[in-house]
């Protein structure tokens, strides 16, 4: 049986929904990471290698991107949780 998959927001790739990293939250209020995949809520999937992550933090860092996403203000702040997952990682 094959396991359920998800495509990332960044690069397209599609990938078993373990192997991404997913994004939880509802539109106009918090997101945050949910490694586990358990966390209530919309899911945005990324890739975990490759640096998806960094350039999707880059991209809610703008206006733009945080609007396309709806996260309002917390955009930013998102950005700084994933740029501080990649930095751990380093």
């Amino acid at each position: 049986m094959e396991g359920t998959r998800r495509t990332c927001v960044q690069c397209g790739a599609v990938a078993e929904k373990g192997r991404l990293l997913r994004i939880a939250g509802r539109p106009g209020s918090t997101w945050v990471p949910d490694p586990a995949g358990r966390l209530p809520g919309r899911g945005i999937y990324l890739c975990r290698e490759g640096g998806c992550i960094g350039r999707f933090a880059a991209r809610i860092r703008t206006r733009k991107g945080g609007a396309r996403w709806k996260m309002g203000d917390g955009s930013g702040e998102l950005a700084d949780l994933l740029s501080a997952m990649r930095s751990d990682e380093a």
